[in-house]
């Protein structure tokens, strides 16, 4: 059955229950404990324990792309000769040769083979942008260990809180007890906005910064936080200097943790272009849920699946659309629910007409009429689960999400 095509507002604001727009959704001290569990995951790679399960990782995706090797950026099947030649380089079998701990100086990709090619599972223009070696961007200061580094040291085996993966070399740096201690013990600046010029004390430009991103603070005056930020010396070795953000450009984290508040950042990280795992600095839909529960202090896992795999998952497969929509209507908290399916989730953000409304960063769907193709999206948008009923989805068209819809996770416990 055909959905009512809507004009649907592209505003968080909108969805807002005015009469709860303001009200804290968890207390302070709940608050301060999951800012606590965030920050054990976030600065966990500099705490590493014995075990180190980056050689079978890097190994069994070795394997993978052995048994199926793909095409590169000129559409042409991958040769057997990059596979093995990326293979060597790797050196796994001397894995581990070095350890150190370590923060990224600059924005980077983590990759699942020690290559800036990339790697689609189809020749045509269907394969882009699904770069399958692409893990993650990794956003710059981002503590890491490295395990292992390829044979020409141009490549780091690295464990982040994003995951693990190969990182270049020549954007991470060493650190040291000092920089860590620093780091780990003080408070926390998020970033609140994308695109943020950073530069350090010297008026030097370092690397632009974006929502979601960490700093530690060390003061403020007057409009601006003072922060430091990590770069490298000619050593490679990590080094403090100091830099300043805007307040309105920034907050110290956790930031209190109300619907005004979610849907104030989420409209910042409205209509930004689709970026299959963080490529040429966008996001996909689970990075963009990362972002902006970060300045939050509420941790999320980088991937989609781990993201919705959590104690609080509800299970919706089984019901039809009609009782699938019928429950995240029910029972969903806005701001707080996700809504997922295989290989996509979605921020539930309220209703709108008695459908319910997500927030999402979605490459293309596939409408419900096969004969019309694939529809690009390319960018974050505010939905109902028949996304093509809306302006900003482009032409009309009808693709029933709820069809694909397999269950939703609360953020918070349900009370």
């Amino acid at each position: 059955m055909a959905a009512e095509k809507i004009d649907l507002p592209q505003d968080h604001m909108f969805y807002l229950q005015k009469s709860l727009a303001g009200q804290e959704l968890v207390s302070p001290a709940d608050q301060q404990r999951l800012d606590e569990k965030f920050n054990q995951s976030f600065f966990a790679p500099w705490h590493r324990g014995e075990g180190r399960p980056e050689k079978e990782e890097a190994l069994a995706r070795v394997k993978r792309y052995r048994e199926n090797l793909g095409y590169g950026e000129n559409r042409k099947e991958h040769t057997k000769e990059w596979i093995e030649r990326l293979a060597s380089n790797a050196d796994l079998e001397t894995f581990p040769n070095t350890g150190f701990r370590a923060i990224t100086t600059a924005n980077t990709n983590l990759r699942e083979l020690p290559t800036h090619k990339p790697y689609f599972s189809i020749p045509s223009r269907e394969g882009y942008p699904f770069d399958l070696l692409q893990y993650s961007a990794m956003a710059v200061n981002t503590p890491i260990f490295v395990s292992h580094l390829s044979q020409d040291k141009a490549w780091a085996l690295a464990f982040s809180h994003y995951g693990t993966g190969w990182v270049p070399a020549a954007d991470i740096a060493s650190v040291g007890q000092d920089l860590v201690s620093t780091w780990e013990n003080g408070a926390l600046i998020a970033v609140v906005q994308d695109d943020v010029p950073i530069y350090d004390q010297e008026g030097m430009f370092r690397f632009p910064a974006s929502l979601g991103w960490l700093f530690p603070k060390t003061g403020e005056s007057g409009d601006r936080y003072e922060i430091l930020i990590a770069v490298a010396d000619e050593n490679r070795k990590g080094v403090m200097k100091k830099a300043t953000l805007a307040k309105k450009q920034a907050i110290l984290k956790p930031l209190k943790l109300t619907s005004t508040n979610l849907a104030r950042l989420a409209n910042e990280l409205l209509h930004k272009p689709y970026g299959w795992g963080g490529l040429y600095g966008n996001r996909d839909c689970s990075a963009t849920l990362k972002d902006l529960f970060a300045p939050f202090g509420i941790w999320l896992p980088r991937d989609s699946k781990d993201q919705a795999a959590q104690e609080t998952s509800v299970p919706l497969k089984n019901l039809s659309p009609k009782e699938k929509e019928k429950v995240i209507l029910r029972d969903g908290i806005p701001f707080l629910t996700l809504i997922w399916m295989k290989g996509h989730i979605m921020l539930y953000i309220g209703n709108y007409r008695g459908k319910a409304v997500v927030f999402h960063n979605v490459w293309a769907v596939r409408p419900n009429d096969p004969r019309k193709g694939r529809k690009i999206i390319g960018q974050s948008v505010i939905s109902t689960l028949y996304l093509g009923m809306e302006p900003a989805a482009g032409d009309r068209f009808e693709a029933d999400l709820l069809n694909r819809v397999e269950g939703m996770t609360f953020l918070l416990p349900p009370k």
